[in-house]
């Protein structure tokens, strides 16, 4: 049995340090070229083998080894990616994009792989080609064809912009923006018919868009322009004037009690009618003014014979001082006959004067005032026999 030195186990030891270090160290590139191959010795196997001289064949001198071992020991071993980063070298900066030299330059003699920290130049496609950069090649499948050459920054303008865009994207409909329009819907609106337009006007809304319509630029045309429409106008139509004014009438009726042991003409009726016999006289007063305002006195005179019917239908309460609202209704209608008979004289018709000298003489049972009407009829009629 052969016995060793104590030397000769250290030194063996020490030449089993670089093999074990081996199995944890990283190779240069992932490639099957700085593999070991299978058949080839490890370090620990040519240490261990014998040399031509009888002893070890070991790899260096007792010193290196020992060296070697320091080194392991105090300088720990780089991870993977340190050892890649070291690999890739120090980044080169290029000033002119070339494929087949790194460094730059005509004469430069460089690797010809590129670093990993280059960045690839970008090609300036509008030189090459007439792809325009800006538009994606989904965009361009999107669309379902390629736009045209690029339009230089000279020819656009606010004028152009329309067509250029339509130029561009032929595909892309054109969708006009609606502007705010602050005029009135009346004017804009085109699917409502001018009666339906001219319901919602007020009455000097109507009496100014007719005199401006009938203004010329001399007054002679704008006289003309108004003979023409005064030669259109009609008798002004009472009939609103007359659902108005029943209506009033009917809400008086509907404020009497309704009980058959109560009287509708005493007192206690009267203070419950009271508020819409001052609404009923309200209600005549403006209708007879507006028709006397506007001279309309064929008009006045028709409404004064619709007017007194219903006036005279209103109730007649049992006190004398309930009637004053009754007799204040007759005393407007018989001011307004008067006015009309006065004023309109034998323009008021024939027929129109003949009918209302009949209705004076019935009226006067109910109001005897109204007899000075009959007086100025009859000098209306007398002037024409005279003529």
């Amino acid at each position: 049995m052969t016995t060793t030195t104590p030397t000769l186990q250290t030194r063996m030891a020490l030449a089993e340090i670089p093999d074990r270090l081996e199995a944890l160290r990283v190779a240069n590139t992932p490639t099957n070229a700085n593999r070991r191959t299978p058949d080839e010795p490890t370090p620990a196997a040519t240490a261990n083998t014998p040399n031509n001289g009888g002893g070890l064949g070991l790899r260096e001198v007792n010193d290196m080894n020992v060296a070697q071992a320091q080194d392991f020991s105090f300088s720990p071993l780089p991870s993977p990616d340190e050892l890649i980063i070291r690999q890739r070298g120090r980044r080169r900066l290029t000033t002119t994009f070339s494929p087949d030299k790194v460094n730059g330059g005509v004469g430069g003699s460089g690797n010809a792989m590129r670093s990993p920290f280059q960045r690839t130049p970008t090609k300036n496609l509008q030189l090459t080609s007439g792809m325009i950069l800006r538009s994606s090649p989904r965009k361009r499948l999107t669309m379902g064809s390629t736009p045209p050459e690029p339009t230089p920054m000279e020819v656009y303008s606010p004028i152009k912009l329309t067509s250029t865009k339509q130029q561009l994207w032929p595909g892309t409909p054109i969708v006009k923006k609606q502007k705010m329009d602050d005029r009135p819907v009346a004017q804009t609106n085109s699917d409502v018919s001018l009666p339906a337009l001219l319901q919602g006007l007020s009455q000097q809304q109507l009496i100014d868009l007719i005199m401006c319509n009938i203004k010329q630029e001399t007054p002679t045309t704008t006289q003309c322009a108004e003979d023409q429409i005064r030669a259109q106008l009609p008798t002004p139509d009472i009939s609103l004037l007359e659902q108005e004014l029943h209506y009033a009438k009917r809400l008086i009726f509907k404020s009497l009690p309704t009980s058959r042991l109560c009287k509708k003409t005493d007192a206690a009726a009267y203070s419950k009618a009271a508020i819409h016999l001052n609404e009923f006289k309200r209600v005549l007063q403006t209708q007879a003014k507006r028709l006397h305002d506007s001279t309309h006195w064929d008009a006045l005179v028709d409404y004064v014979s619709m007017a007194w019917q219903c006036v005279a239908s209103t109730p007649n309460w049992e006190s004398n001082s309930h009637n004053a609202v009754r007799r204040q209704c007759f005393k407007l209608l018989a001011c307004s006959c008067y006015a009309a008979i006065k004023h309109g004289g034998m323009r008021l018709g024939q027929t129109r004067l003949e009918t209302l000298e009949r209705n004076l003489r019935e009226w006067s049972k109910d109001y005897e005032d109204v007899l000075s009407c009959v007086n100025a009829l009859q000098r209306t009629l007398n002037s024409r026999t005279s003529l």
